[in-house]
Order: structure tokens, then C-alpha cells, then sequence
């Protein structure tokens, strides 16, 4: 893999041990100034340990970590100064509020006193914690913890943020207005380099990795790695009645004219569903069925995954 110069973040031929297990296998990423990067995988694929050891916080076998040009075991210091992590355990204090947090640890990166509070006010309001800020974080909602969280890490002038898994937990609704904010700070210019193992939330990225085992077995835009997977868009169907003859009806549609049952419907494959959908609407009207719903759905980041590693992301590695 080649590796960018115009980097924020750059890791070349990283390899990670645990006793005998290997963990990391030459692990090779670069992250551009201002990129959005998803890394997906499932749990046990290397891709928290990957992050932590990006983070300063975990030690490696051999390879090479630089965050913005410097490296992570001779510049230490100056190289986590440039980044935000935040990972997957909780550590703001339940015991003190919002507001209290966000001090305590403007000490400890010794920010001027002088900036602190207009600082913590700007980034209470970016997260939209700011009517909350004087409550105890014990009272917040799971997604209110995240956003706080993420403001810890953005106390200083970080270059990128390290997400590991920051929407586990939350329900649809919270995470996706979660996934926004992330995507209102990306727009801000700070790069963010995420992991996650829920298809969803890589949809958003600028570039999206594949990991597996250890090992990074596919990266690239969520256009190119859907042209490259081969996968089709699906329609999706629900009429009534649910009849063979309705099935035989779909067939006449479908690629291989193969109709997938599922609860919500039916399911076809077409290389053209904007030709396909208004021809099966017509049918299905013509042939007397009740529509209840006709629509396209391209493959997602999961379907992707499960074509390219050959097994699902939610599980173990």
C-alpha cells in the first residue's frame, strides 16, 4: 500500500503481539488532513488495539506511527498533543457535572486559565450540552456521556480524533444525531479516524477501511467498494395478497428470477432499479395486487463486508 505524505495520521507495516497471538499483521493506513475514516471490522479484529496504539496509549512490535509528521515513540508528547481519543470505557467521573469534568481536564492538558471557561462554554454549546452542563453526569442519558466525552477531547487544538466504537449503546434516534455532530466537526476541518463494527455508522466517511483478523483487506471510498463488491441493488416489495402468484409475478423481475421472503416482504436483485421499480408497480397493479410498499435499496457497508471477508461483521473474528 502506498503511503500519502500529506498525512495526519500515518501507520505503515504496524504488527502487534499478544504472548502468541498476533493481533496486528502489518497493518498499513494513512489518514489525509480534514478525512472522515471509518474502520470496520468485528469484535476481536484488531481494530481497537490499532487505535489505542495511534493513541499513544498501547505499546507494538515493529512498524512505524506518525501523527501529523511526528512519531508516536520518539516525539510522544508533541504527537499525542495533536490528537483527541476517545475509548470505548467511560471516563469522565459520574460525581462531578459536565462543566466540572470539562475543567478537570483542562487542567490536566494545562490549558490557560484565562481560556478555559470560554473554551469549555464554546465546546458545552457545540455538543449541545450547554443547558445540562451543571448537572451530574450521573443524570446524563448514555448518548449525553458520548457527546461529553467527545468535547473532552476536543479541549485542545487536536489534528484528529480517535473514535473507538462511540455509538455502541445508543438507541437509532440518539445515534444518529450522534453521527451528525461528528459529521458538523468533521466540516470543522479536524480529521476523525472511527471504528466500529455497525455498518451504518461508516456511511457518512470520506473512506471507509474493511478489517479483518488483523488484518486491513480492503479501503476505499463507499462508491468504490460497492462497485468493487459486485453487488446489486435490491427492491424491496410488500403487496397483498402474499400469493405464489404474486412471487411469480416478482420472478419475472428478479435476476436469476430468484424472490427472497423475509417479514417485510420480498426481496429481488436488478441492475437497474429505476427502471425495474415503476415496471413492477405497473405489473402488480395490472395483476390486481394491493401495493403496499415498492422501493430500490443499494447494498449496505454490511453487505459489503460479508461479500468481501466472507462472514458477518457482527460476530467474532
Amino acid at each position: 500500500m502506498s503511503i500519502r505524505q500529506d498525512s495526519v495520521a500515518r501507520v505503515e507495516q504496524l504488527c502487534k503481539n499478544y504472548d502468541e497471538t498476533q493481533v496486528l499483521k502489518g497493518v498499513s493506513l494513512t489518514i489525509a488532513p480534514g478525512e472522515f475514516f471509518v474502520l470496520m471490522g468485528p469484535n476481536g479484529s484488531g481494530k481497537s488495539t490499532l487505535l489505542s496504539i495511534m493513541a499513544g496509549t498501547n505499546s507494538f512490535g515493529s512498524g512505524i506511527v506518525e501523527i501529523a509528521g511526528k512519531d508516536i515513540c520518539e516525539d510522544r508528547l508533541a504527537a499525542r498533543e495533536c490528537i483527541g481519543y476517545v475509548p470505548q470505557e467511560s471516563f469522565c467521573s459520574h460525581f462531578l457535572t459536565g462543566r466540572e469534568n470539562l475543567w478537570y481536564f483542562a487542567g490536566l492538558l494545562g490549558l490557560p486559565k484565562s481560556e478555559r471557561a470560554e473554551r469549555i462554554d464554546e465546546l458545552l454549546e457545540m455538543m449541545g450540552l450547554e443547558e445540562d452542563a451543571d448537572r451530574r453526569v450521573a443524570e446524563y442519558s448514555g448518548g449525553m456521556r458520548k457527546k461529553l466525552e467527545i468535547a473532552t477531547a476536543l479541549l485542545s487544538d487536536v489534528r484528529i480524533l480517535l473514535l473507538d466504537e462511540p455509538s455502541t449503546g445508543l438507541d437509532p434516534a440518539v445515534r444518529k444525531d450522534f453521527l451528525s455532530l461528528l459529521s458538523k466537526i468533521n466540516a470543522r476541518g479536524t480529521a476523525i479516524l472511527m471504528v466500529t463494527h455497525i455498518g451504518e455508522d461508516a456511511e457518512m466517511a470520506s473512506r471507509v477501511g474493511l478489517m479483518v483478523s488483523g488484518e486491513i483487506i480492503a479501503e476505499g471510498t463507499p462508491s468504490e467498494l460497492t462497485e468493487r463488491s459486485g453487488l446489486s441493488t435490491s427492491i424491496v416489495i410488500d403487496a397483498s395478497p402474499r400469493s405464489e402468484e404474486l412471487v411469480k409475478v416478482l420472478s419475472d423481475f428478479s435476476l436469476e428470477r430468484r424472490v427472497e421472503r423475509f417479514n417485510g416482504g420480498f426481496r429481488i436483485s436488478s441492475e437497474d432499479s429505476s427502471l425495474t421499480v415503476p415496471r413492477i408497480t405497473d405489473a402488480l397493479h395490472q395483476s390486481g395486487f394491493e401495493i403496499i410498499r415498492v422501493e430500490s435499496k443499494p447494498p449496505s457497508l454490511e453487505d459489503i463486508f460479508y461479500q468481501v471477508a466472507g462472514r458477518p461483521i457482527r460476530g467474532e473474528a
